[in-house]
């Protein structure tokens, strides 16, 4: 009997010690969803070295000797402090500095909230950053641009733009020195204006504006621009090549690649474009203004805390003791000047709160962004738009998605996911998390990659690449299995393409010695395609000739380019379409998917909600699915 107790006791000892060790893992360390960044602030290597001092239009800089025999330069202005009167306008040049600036530290973040994509440390609804944020960093092998002269070979330029849904994010969590290095090529990265400092709005700020750029709301897509002047102007002194410029980006940034295509602003800044997980989506501008409660009796539900809603929050602020009537009222009486000048003058930080406060979401705000101005974004669609190439910057494109998108976001989802004694997760119903994945995942590949191809295709336009990452490697164990959890989710490939997996996004919980290996060689792979799509517009077999070639999309035949290691059978040519149409038709029998209101809310979140464009969305299809007993308005997240 008391061996027996004694066993049973060591049994539960030893299951609470493993659970517990997951507990530290997953939940103490840094992990999937809440990485470590000490590895970015190692600042004692960085001594500024003579041989990296540059002559820019501002003033000199000079940076540091990093790894992979680079030189590094960080948190250079490229615009002038978009602060005060400046605030809600088009980026100005940035002033100019005396003598020799160090170039040895990041920029400030611009503000956001604290999360995955902010690169500090900080708490759950923290708000971290300063809207003095308009910098970016440059990589460059060690003697590329010293000397400078007409016969010095110039450098591919590789232009990132960070993630984080346009209101988060920023460029110090990427380090480009592998790709750099390796790959002889001039690296690139930047801050820009998020959320409703860089997408907002209003008459106000049109009467008011001094110029279209002004006018247009479109600020944070107006900084990338500035960006892409300044490196035409300044990166033939750090060894890139101004006429060979190529951009790239994940998520949002995937977004604003697409949105850099689509504007005549962007025409002749960059080469070639690389879209990572985007969205051609775009947003109307009545989207961007009406008051929340004003577009409910429409079909078609867009973001809340439009610019009305935000100042209506800024002036319930100012009078606590007037009703909604009175706040409108008073905004109606303002002119535009003096609505202005409350604007500009209401500290940033605080209307974030009020703005997260309203939407009953802490530490989080959801606003418009990249906005149908008609000058900076043209007003139709970019699916319409892309059926002539006169009518956007034609360049060659390469874009791809995840496989696993969707789970990035599921994972923590207590719909979806559970957490047995509070931090072991374990998926409720795993055919249902993974229908659900595929649905998501899917229509972003369809509306992201293969709807944009098959209108590109059909034109005279440049050739359109297209991939899938499909790496799903990462540790599983009988307390938690991470392949089935998150898959090759959404981001997972930004390290891979970085040759980075202790900076960037550093996902440590998904890597360890077992799968060292592979996603080194498959890092290489990608870093390869990457390097010789920028060096000469194709990926091909690779920038060192020895991959298996990748092919243009088209319309019969291989298309598709899978992304992963050889025990996921290598990175291979195949032929994987997804178009909406077949997604509705299989949505509309799919048998896991039970229940009318879960068809309903499937249909309603792919199509109009969702983070892709609602091109596709249809009131009779949504109609004639049985969905009249759910107005559509309820699906949308809050």
């Amino acid at each position: 009997m008391l061996k027996r107790v004694f066993g049973g006791l060591l049994v539960v000892i030893l299951v609470l010690g493993l659970a517990g060790l997951w507990y530290w893992q997953f939940n103490k360390s840094p992990q999937v969803f809440e990485p470590s960044f000490a590895g970015l602030y190692n600042t004692e290597s960085r001594l500024a070295d003579q041989n990296s001092i540059r002559q820019t239009a501002q003033g000199q800089v000079i940076g540091f000797a990093d790894s992979y025999n680079t030189h590094a330069w960080l948190g250079i202005p490229y615009a002038a402090a978009p602060v005060g009167d400046l605030r809600w306008r088009g980026p100005q040049a940035a002033p100019a500095w005396q003598g020799v600036r160090e170039a040895l530290d990041y920029g400030s973040p611009c503000i956001q909230f604290w999360g995955l994509m902010s690169g500090r440390k900080g708490e759950p609804g923290e708000l971290l950053g300063d809207e003095d944020c308009l910098s970016l960093n440059i990589w460059s092998p060690q003697g590329a641009g010293k000397g400078t002269s007409s016969n010095t070979k110039k450098l591919p330029v590789m232009f990132w733009i960070h993630g984080g849904g346009n209101d988060s994010g920023t460029s110090e969590i990427y380090q480009a020195h592998n790709l750099a290095g390796n790959k002889e090529v001039v690296v690139v990265t930047l801050n820009y204006r998020l959320g409703f400092l860089g997408w907002f709005s209003h008459e106000a700020i049109r009467q008011k504006a001094l110029s279209p750029a002004d006018a247009s709301g479109n600020f944070g897509t107006l900084d990338i621009i500035q960006a892409l002047t300044w490196v035409q102007e300044n990166i033939s002194q750090f060894g890139g090549d101004p006429n060979n410029v190529t951009i790239f980006g994940e998520s949002a940034g995937g977004r604003n690649v697409y949105s850099l295509i689509a504007s005549p602003l962007a025409k002749g800044l960059f080469h070639k474009a690389i879209s990572q997980s985007g969205t051609v989506d775009t947003t109307l501008l009545t989207l961007a203004e009406e008051f929340d409660d004003d577009r409910l009796k429409s079909e078609v539900f867009g973001l809340r805390n439009s610019s009305k809603g935000l100042i209506s929050l800024i002036l319930n602020d100012l009078y606590p003791n007037e009703n909604k009537a009175q706040i409108r009222a008073r905004i109606d009486a303002y002119s535009s000047t003096e609505l202005l000048e409350v604007l500009r003058k209401f500290d940033a930080k605080k209307l974030m709160k009020l703005a997260s406060d309203a939407s009953n979401a802490p530490g989080y705000i959801r606003v418009a962004r990249v906005l149908r101005d008609g000058y900076v974004i043209p007003k139709e669609s970019l699916l319409n738009l892309f059926q002539d190439p006169n009518k956007y910057n034609a360049v060659p494109m390469m874009v791809g998605t995840n496989r696993d998108e969707q789970k990035a976001f599921m994972v923590r989802n207590p719909r979806y996911v559970e957490q047995l004694f509070g931090f072991i997760p374990r998926i409720k119903d795993p055919a249902l998390y993974n229908r659900v994945n595929d649905y998501v995942s899917i229509n972003w590949k369809a509306s992201a990659v293969d709807e944009p191809a098959k209108i590109i295709s059909q034109t005279s336009a440049p050739a359109f690449y297209s991939y899938r990452f499909d790496w799903d490697e990462s540790p599983s164990n009988w307390l938690v299995d991470l392949p089935a959890l998150v898959g090759a989710a959404h981001g997972f490939e930004v390290s891979f393409v970085f040759g980075d997996f202790t900076g960037g996004i550093p996902l440590a919980v998904m890597y360890d010695k077992n799968n060292a290996q592979g996603r080194r060689e498959l890092s290489q792979t990608m870093m390869d395609y990457w390097a010789a799509f920028a060096h000469r517009g194709n990926p091909g077999k690779g920038l060192s000739g020895q991959q298996n070639q990748w092919l243009p999309w088209r319309t019969q035949g291989k298309n598709l380019m899978i992304l992963d290691t050889p025990n996921g059978g290598g990175s291979r040519m195949v032929e994987i379409r997804n178009h909406v149409a077949d997604i509705k038709a299989k949505l509309t029998t799919d048998e896991v998917i039970t229940g009318q209101r879960q068809r309903c809310e499937a249909f309603a979140t792919l199509f109009l909600h969702g983070y892709q464009t609602s091109d596709f969305w249809n009131a009779q299809e949504y109609s004639a699915l049985g969905c009249d007993a759910y107005p559509v308005g309820e699906f949308r997240a809050s």
